[in-house]
């Protein structure tokens, strides 16, 4: 028999499929599995927050800020830079930058336009002179001439100029000279004033005649808590432990209280020894006597007496 003949009589006596029933074959689409992934819950809760502060990895800068203020407080801090811890209060503070914030000195923009008018007015024939604008003075050596000079009524320094070199002597310069100063937190803060990215000090020359009183308000608290502040000049910074090392200390101090508690115990015990161990002597020597007198026959009182009567007899 051909093999044609052969396979057409097999799929005769195969069963015949019914329709409709029949599934198409095909490639199962994989569902992708994350392994990672955490089910907390059928209902799909919210994953918990968790702290990624030691996970993360800081930028470099971020690093050095912290490390050097865990260094600031660990080594001790001479006063000279440990006066720039004490700051002016946050009500004072935000009066001071209000009148600040309109004795701020003028924009390139603001200056064309001011010259301008006044090159107009030359034009036409009017001979007006513009006056300059009171402005708060920004710049260190500027600053330092102002002061040196005795025209500088405030003089306000920010408390993060870094390197702290550039500040350090201003303090010193102001009191000698009599000028009423101030320690501001935030050298950007005063750099907003002046238009500029930062400024590590500025000085009021004048002020207006309506602003005088809330700038003598001012001066009154800068005074007594700068100038005049003795504590801030002598007073030592730094020195603060860390949480691990004070542990430490009060676990060697509570240790040490221990032994001498200890000590004082093994005393007073070795002391009530002893005087069980006198008594319990004193008591075997009493029953010692006891046990002497018994077999005697006569207790040793008696005795004493028969010889002073012995003596007696032979002296007459």
């Amino acid at each position: 028999m051909s093999t044609k003949s052969k396979q057409a009589r097999q799929k005769k006596n195969q069963p015949k499929k019914q329709k409709g029933k029949g599934k198409r074959k095909g490639k199962k689409k994989q569902k992708k599995v994350d392994k990672f992934a955490k089910v907390y819950s059928k209902q799909k809760k919210a994953v918990p927050v968790r702290d990624l502060y030691q996970v993360m990895r800081w930028p470099k800068y971020i690093k050095i800020q912290r490390q050097r203020k865990v260094l600031m407080k660990r080594l001790r801090v001479p006063p000279a830079i440990n006066q720039f811890t004490n700051t002016l209060e946050r009500n004072t503070a935000y009066q001071l930058f209000t009148l600040l914030s309109k004795y701020s000195p003028e924009t390139k923009k603001q200056k064309k336009t001011r010259l301008q008018k006044v090159a107009e007015s030359k034009v036409i024939g009017d001979n007006v002179k513009s006056k300059k604008p009171l402005t708060v003075k920004y710049g260190i050596n500027h600053v330092t001439s102002l002061v040196e000079r005795k025209k500088a009524k405030l003089v306000i320094i920010a408390h993060d100029v870094d390197p702290i070199e550039l500040v350090v002597w201003l303090p010193a310069l102001c009191r000698k000279m009599g000028v009423p100063y101030c320690i501001v937190k935030g050298k950007a803060r005063l750099g907003k004033v002046v238009h500029k990215k930062t400024a590590t000090a500025l000085v009021l020359t004048d002020v207006k005649q309506q602003d005088k009183n809330a700038f003598a308000k001012i001066i009154d608290i800068c005074m007594p808590k700068f100038n005049d502040n003795v504590e801030t000049r002598t007073k030592w910074g730094g020195g603060v432990l860390s949480s691990k090392a004070r542990k430490a200390i009060e676990k060697n101090l509570e240790s040490s209280q221990l032994s001498k508690k200890l000590m004082q115990e093994q005393k007073i015990r070795e002391r009530i020894i002893k005087e069980k161990l006198e008594q319990q002597r004193l008591e075997e020597e009493a029953q010692k006597k006891k046990e002497e007198e018994a077999k005697n026959g006569k207790p040793e009182a008696d005795k004493t007496e028969e010889k002073k009567d012995t003596k007696k007899q032979s002296k007459k």
